[in-house]
């Protein structure tokens, strides 16, 4: 008897020379889990269409080939006009594809990452098309389980459509699902509770994402808090009483239906995509102004005095009430304000604006959780771009503000070790977080730090796995494809590094950080060229101090001293307080027998790491630096000294190389060499070094 075949292969390779030349394959739009979706021509009907190709990586699998045909057999059941209608399944290259209507125009997450937020009004006319779009999937008992604003798609003419059904799943016993018991499926920040814990999804769960969306749209956050005060931001910032009154009416809709949608307990939650549109479509009769004052009446004599009684007492309340009233007011407009400071792309200077203003939202009203979080968050930004102390010390303060105590101890733990990590007490993250396991199974950023905390005391191999659960929890997160990126390439795999940072490019190809990493890995490798390169094409889209830096190191490394030094001085100028910049700069003088100016610059650098040490120990890397500091001006034994005690790392291995170099001592050299490499270090820089050129 032949072994039995899937029919999705036999028609497949039925149609194979059919179908070969079927689809041109133009422009590549976006990638997910599954595969890469491109604008197409489909030669048979001369028209424009997305196709979805899949995966090279997972040809083989047969389980991927019968979920690209559970997709279009789960799509092809519905036809609405707010749904992509999935029509074909082919081949090209021989890898498996799905061809689908094309959409012209962009998806609501590359919208919103341009805008950050709409208007209640556009939200409204949203909120009503993917209803009805959900509404038509549950009719035919099909389960999205992976709404979000990356599968929404917005046509020139507004309308919005939704679309991927990979994740998709049918509620009808006769049809095939590939999920297992236990197995969630989505994106993490748009997963019902349930579907996080491993349970079946049902079509409530596409509503907890519905509201999430709606959330996001409305104020650029997932934060249920961040509803609070809207209303008071748009009687604050729009001065026309028409609009004001329209979009209050749509945000008085919205906002119930979106804590609804939103409930932890499914069984709170609509029961369906109808009972949503008919709460939307209800007449929502709002007062959006302050009611006028009832027109006079007379009043018979034996009631005078209660009038006047009224009278006196409301002219108290008349007094009282609108002063309070402008303070709230200007206090949300504060808050819009800094908002859009920081939604705006910017530097330091946008920072310190938003700052100032959440520092007066604070100080007016203490309780303003979604200020004090933005606040905290702020100081964290402004530290990452600096490495101030100042900044750092009030963030630590800020966490104890009172409004932040009503926090779920979920993100307070997040928040904490984010401040940990960047005071290195990296055993407090570990603590906290590792046995977490709840947080862990649905927070990307307590996953990406614990693999820092854990990769700075253990080394990269322990990381990986937080790296990888971060990917795996949202395979669109650039910054959990840049984290594992670092940690391969200090495991010396730089071809997966430089995947992983190639991923990040096209995932957010406007943002400097892909290039950057890119640059790095580069750098790592030895080539200089190519490092360079890729850091002029960070510094194009933004200019930062650690791309500066790089760029400026590869200058150096290629021995091109004079050209490294504008480098090191712009990094130095956007981050004063480096004393890894200044380290930098003082090799490059002395390479050039500036001798003065080089002892000057590992002096400053030296002051600047005794003044972390007063605050905080040095890390391990920081006494390097401070070794190296002490080598620089000749001063060898304090250098050594410097180093006593150190723990294990790829940096102080350095130091002791170089010091071992300055004393003569080339075996010794070679030794530390060899131990900084087994840590992490390059050994293609190694080669290149300036330090090493002696060594025989």
């Amino acid at each position: 008897m032949p072994p039995l075949q899937d029919p999705l292969l036999v028609s497949i390779r039925s149609r194979k020379s059919r179908r070969r030349e079927r689809y041109e394959l133009r422009d590549e739009i976006g990638s997910g889990g599954m595969g890469t979706v491109y604008r197409a021509l489909d030669r048979e009907l001369n028209r424009t269409v997305a196709v979805k190709l899949l995966r090279p990586e997972l040809v083989p699998d047969l389980r991927n080939l019968l979920r690209l045909k559970r997709e279009l057999v789960l799509a092809s059941r519905i036809s609405h006009p707010h749904v992509v209608r999935v029509h074909d399944i082919g081949e090209a290259d021989g890898r498996p594809l799905i061809a689908m209507d094309w959409v012209d125009g962009e998806s609501l997450a590359h919208l919103l990452g341009r805008v950050h937020c709409l208007p209640p009004s556009q939200t409204f006319i949203f909120a009503v098309q993917i209803c009805q779009a959900l509404g038509a999937i549950h009719a035919a008992d099909i389960v999205h389980r992976d709404l979000k604003p990356g599968n929404l798609l917005i046509r020139n003419d507004g309308e919005i459509l939704l679309s991927d059904f990979g994740l998709a799943r049918s509620a009808l016993p006769q049809d095939f699902n590939l999920s297992e018991i236990g197995q969630s499926s989505g994106t993490a920040r748009y997963m019902a509770p349930e579907q996080l814990a491993g349970l079946p999804a049902d079509a409530r769960s596409d509503l907890y994402a519905l509201g999430v969306v709606l959330l996001e749209i409305l104020t650029g956050t997932t934060a249920l808090e961040a509803l609070a005060g809207l209303r008071q931001r748009w009687l604050a910032c729009q001065t026309s009483r028409e609009v004001r009154s329209s979009e209050l009416r749509k945000l008085a809709a919205l906002e119930p239906v979106i804590r609804r949608c939103m409930s932890l307990d499914r069984t709170e939650r609509y029961a369906s995509a109808g009972a949503v549109l008919q709460d939307l479509q209800l007449p929502n009769i709002v007062p959006s102004e302050p009611p006028a004052p009832p027109r006079a009446t007379k009043r018979v004599a034996a009631g005078l005095v209660l009038a006047l009684g009224l009278a006196a007492a409301a002219g108290v309340y008349l007094a009282v009430r609108p002063n309070a009233a402008a303070r709230n007011a200007q206090t949300e407009q504060m808050y819009a304000e800094a908002t859009s400071l920081l939604a705006a792309p910017g530097g330091d200077q946008e920072l310190r604006k938003a700052l100032e203003n959440l520092d007066q939202v604070v100080a007016q009203d203490p309780n303003h959780l979604p200020a004090a979080r933005s606040r905290l968050q702020t100081l964290i930004q402004l530290y990452e771009g600096s490495h101030d102390p100042q900044w750092l010390n009030r963030a630590r303060d800020a966490l104890a503000a009172p409004a932040l105590t009503r926090l779920s101890p979920q993100e307070r733990k997040v928040l904490q070790a984010t401040i940990d990590i960047y005071d290195n007490a990296f055993q407090n993250v570990i603590r906290n977080l590792q046995n977490d396991s709840g947080l862990l199974a649905s927070s990307i950023d307590a996953n990406l730090l614990l693999g820092r905390a854990v990769e700075t005391s253990g080394g990269p191999k322990q990381a990986l796995p937080y790296y990888r659960a971060a990917t795996r929890l949202d395979p669109e997160s650039w910054r959990s494809h840049n984290e594992l990126g670092y940690a391969l390439l200090a495991l010396g795999q730089l071809d997966e590094a430089r995947k992983e940072f190639a991923q990040v490019i096209q995932l957010q190809p406007n943002s400097p950080t892909g290039y950057a990493s890119l640059g790095f890995a580069m750098l790592n490798a030895g080539k200089l060229d190519e490092a360079r390169q890729n850091y002029e094409a960070a510094l194009q889209r933004a200019p930062s101090p650690e791309s500066y830096y790089n760029l400026g190191v590869a200058v150096y490394y290629s021995r091109d001293y004079a050209t490294s030094i504008p480098f090191f001085e712009s990094a130095l100028r956007m981050r004063p307080n480096s004393e890894q910049y200044l380290l930098a700069l003082a090799h490059v003088l002395q390479r050039l027998h500036r001798t003065e100016a080089a002892r000057e610059a590992y002096t400053r650098a030296r002051s600047l790491l005794d003044q972390m040490a007063q605050s905080r120990p040095l890390s391990g890397d920081e006494q390097a630096h401070r070794a190296l500091c002490f080598a620089g001006i000749g001063d060898l034994a304090s250098a050594q000294l410097a180093l006593e005690g150190t723990p294990p790392g790829a940096n102080c291995s350095y130091a002791r190389a170089v010091i071992a170099m300055l004393e003569g001592r080339t075996a010794a050299a070679k030794r530390y060499q060899a131990d900084a490499v087994r840590d992490g270090y390059s050994a293609a820089l190694l080669e290149i070094d300036p330090a090493f050129h002696d060594l025989p």
